[in-house]
Formats: structure tokens, sequence, C-alpha cells
């Protein structure tokens, strides 16, 4: 039988403070991914939805954006703060796309850059055999 020492109520009150902030390290952290996968989602459809979405209600989409970025200001260096390698996640602080907004008010997504033409390898005559599948 093994026997483990008793804590003292001041060690035990620290364990359960670490297990509170645990706790609340957790649900940031799941907010923080939350947000980077709703980002993530949510920029991801073609511009044409995007600017109909942006263009709807622009007081609302800038409160939104607002929201957004105030929201994962105050999350990250919390996060941050408790290193707590288990919740690498972060709340994304800025659109997931560059939008310009006109003196109008009106929202208009940047398009994407078209992807580089890829880049030609050249292989050494000398790796080329009869038996290779690269000819």
């Amino acid at each position: 039988m093994i026997l483990l020492p008793s804590l003292t109520q001041a060690q035990q009150d620290a364990i359960l403070l670490d297990n509170l902030i645990l706790q609340t390290a957790e649900a940031l952290h799941h907010l923080a991914a939350t947000m980077a996968r709703c980002n993530s989602e949510f920029w991801h459809l073609p511009d044409s939805r995007l600017e109909a979405v942006l263009n709807a209600n622009p007081a609302r989409t800038s409160a939104v954006f607002g929201v957004n970025s105030s929201l994962a200001s105050a999350i990250n260096p919390l996060l941050d703060t408790l290193a707590i390698p288990a919740f690498p996640a972060r709340a994304p602080v800025a659109p997931g796309r560059e939008v310009e907004v006109s003196e109008s008010g009106a929202y208009r997504v940047v398009p994407l850059p078209l992807p580089a033409d890829p880049v030609p390898v050249s292989v050494p005559s000398s790796m080329l055999s009869e038996k290779s599948t690269l000819q």
C-alpha cells in the first residue's frame, strides 16, 4: 500500500486554481480555434458570394469585423501568456481576405492572385536510365 502525503489546504487550493486556469485556457482555446475555423470557412466562399454577404448590410459587416478583431486581440495574448503547448490555436485578428471599402461604404473583395506557373524540374541525364519512369 502506498501512502500519499496529505496536502495542506493551501496546496489543495493551488491545485484547484491550476485546474480552474486550465479549464479557462481550454475554453479560450476552443473559442480561438472556432473563430479560426469559421473565418477560414467564410473567406473560402467565392468572391461574388462574399461581396453579396458583406454588402447586404455594410454597417453590420463593419460591426462584425470590429467585434471579431477585438475578441481575437483579447484572447490571443491570454493564450500566449498561458503558453500551454496543448492549446496552439489563435483567433484571426483580421479578415481572411483582403477587402477594400469604397467611399460609399461598399465592400469589394480583392481577387486572389493567380497561381504561378510551376517551376520546371530538370533531371540530370545521369539519373535517367532505360528503366526510369521519368522518361
